[in-house]
């Protein structure tokens, strides 16, 4: 089964996403990275702050990704171009393809998407991953039973190095933000939230389509 890579941009002071230029050097990111696996890459700008920019990526593994892709020559010239306007914030892979994400698409009559995407980042406490995958498995319903624009999408992260918490990935579609915040006051809220008992840190975005 195919991973999604989500890797977070964060764009330099001195730099512009509304700059052709820089549009242009992430337009040929994108072609070499689906050059290089023959899979779909996105952008996604977070609504919360727009100078943050979200890579998603599909790969075969994670040693395509990282022991293949990241040493070669082709992403070494893409370092290069891009390391003068953004940091990486974080760089993670979920055990979920993006066919079983909402990742939202460009249309002429929505070039944002036909809607935003939660991205929600769930740090799981030590020793509590199979209460939370049981309290999960429990309630998803109700935020699936919910939700109007698509599926809800989420997957675990496969990457966790020694020392750090296992961490969960909710993507959520939404017609607006309104109706995620309206989320909290549906029928069964509280057997959604059970799972939340065994997080830490938890971390909600929000990000629309990013077209270059």
């Amino acid at each position: 089964m195919a991973i999604t890579e989500i890797a977070l941009l964060h764009l330099l002071p001195n730099a512009s996403l509304e700059d052709p230029a820089l549009r242009s050097k992430l337009a040929n990111a994108k072609a070499v990275m689906e050059k290089f696996t023959g899979r779909e890459f996105h952008f996604l700008r977070q609504t919360e702050d727009p100078t943050f920019l979200y890579i998603i990526g599909e790969w075969d593994s994670l040693d395509q990704h990282m022991n293949q892709f990241i040493p070669s020559a082709e992403n070494q010239a893409l370092l290069e171009d891009i390391t003068p306007h953004f940091t990486v914030d974080w760089l993670v892979h979920i055990d979920a393809p993006h066919a079983e994400l909402p990742i939202p698409k460009a249309t002429n009559d929505h070039p944002n998407g036909s809607h935003i995407v939660s991205i929600s980042r769930l740090f799981i406490q030590d020793g509590q991953a199979d209460n939370f995958r049981a309290a999960w498995a429990e309630g998803k319903h109700v935020l699936e039973d919910f939700v109007t624009e698509g599926k809800v999408g989420f997957g675990f992260r496969i990457d966790v190095k020694e020392g750090e918490r296992q961490e969960f990935f909710l993507w959520s579609p939404w017609k607006d933000e309104a109706q995620h915040h309206a989320f909290v006051k549906v029928d069964g809220f509280e057997e959604f939230v059970k799972a939340t008992q065994y997080v830490t840190d938890p971390i909600f975005k929000h990000a629309t389509v990013f077209t270059v």
